[in-house]
């Protein structure tokens, strides 16, 4: 597996803010622990629970404002305790300094893995369940002994998860050598639309507050994610693996980060390399913007109904269309097929 920074220097560009992210992560993920190890009555993490963290902490794209998406991962018995231990997560992260994640309800709470498992489809497959599922496979990461997944509640709920849609997809028991993995796939596609109808309804319920920011962060960060999920689908397309193999593979690629998964599954199919570069000049382009703190507030209070004749919201969003561009021409290549577009032809679209 290739990293943005072992791409880079093949490539010979410096993504000096991609860089800069990964190290403020670094920090902030020091920051946590460090306000959360030496002075909590109750352990933050046991057999049955684990702090797990999404967003932007996840994807190693930290910067200045980023806030801490987190929940606790509760795999086992029912615990009194469980809510003292997530009161004391919310008080660290305050003493470190770092911004709260927002008032939707989705994060800074109990999770229970039961509903993240046995819930896919249906009634009770709520949007926030829906997107704390898949975000566990696109964008998580354990705070505490990340490196050691295996046998711990974020391991076992990854794996449950996973188990669930090979275990439950039709298409496996028709011996099908292409091996796409359509239960997932539709599920990562279901999220990607959630994503976008949540941003329509937000901005109807927010009467337009922060809409700038979030239509940029669409745009690129979110999107971004998606591709995370489509090109997990894509590694397995035309495959000679079996279920076990699958499901195996499919948990190594839960733990890449996003834009480093991206970069290596471009390199493995044969991609241009001048497309890579594109989008992740563009990629360090949005969060030079993010971490510029002027820039970032701007965009947070700028006026939903005047911001496409706005200055700086046309860049960002030109910048995102280069983004938008480079995946264009590497999932909808029709003249020049490779892998990536043969598998979002014939499963990506209809």
């Amino acid at each position: 597996n290739m990293s943005v920074k072992e791409f880079s220097i093949i490539a010979g560009n410096n993504w000096d803010e991609i860089f800069k992210a990964e190290n403020t992560t670094t920090t902030n993920f020091k920051k946590i622990k460090g306000n959360l190890e030496p002075t909590t009555s109750l352990p933050i993490t046991s057999s049955d629970s684990d702090l797990v963290v999404f967003g932007s902490i996840a994807r190693n794209e930290c910067t200045a404002s980023s806030d801490v998406d987190w929940t606790l991962l509760i795999d086992g018995q029912a615990n009194p305790d469980h809510l003292k231990v997530a009161q004391l997560i919310q008080e660290g992260i305050e003493k470190a300094q770092l911004a709260e994640p927002g008032k939707g309800g989705m994060f800074g709470q109990i999770t229970f893995s039961h509903d993240l498992i046995h819930y896919i489809g249906g009634q009770d497959d709520s949007n926030h369940n829906l997107s704390r599922r898949i975000l566990l496979l696109l964008e998580s990461s354990r705070i505490f002994d990340s490196d050691k997944t295996e046998g711990s509640a974020y391991g076992r709920v990854i794996r449950g998860i996973i188990d669930k849609y090979i275990d439950n997809d039709s298409g496996y028991s028709a011996n099908d050598k292409e091996n796409v993995p359509r239960f997932l796939l539709n599920d990562i596609i279901r999220f990607w639309r959630t994503m976008c109808v949540d941003f329509a309804y937000k901005q109807i319920e927010q009467k337009g507050q922060k809409w700038a920011l979030r239509n940029i962060k669409l745009r690129m960060a979110r999107r971004l994610i998606f591709v995370k999920g489509l090109l997990m689908c894509a590694q397995i397309y035309n495959s000679s693996l079996n279920k076990v193999q699958i499901k195996q593979k499919l948990g190594s690629f839960v733990h890449e980060k996003p834009l480093n998964f991206m970069v290596s599954t471009f390199l493995d199919f044969g991609v241009e390399k001048k497309l890579i570069v594109q989008a992740l000049d563009s990629y360090n382009e949005f969060l030079r913007m993010l971490n510029n703190e002027e820039i970032r507030k701007y965009l947070k209070e700028l006026d939903m109904y005047k911001a496409y004749d706005d200055e700086k919201f046309e860049a960002a969003r030109s910048n995102s269309h280069k983004f938008q561009d480079a995946l264009n021409k590497i999932f909808l290549n029709e003249s020049n097929k490779n892998k990536i577009s043969e598998f979002t032809f014939k499963y990506g679209v209809f």
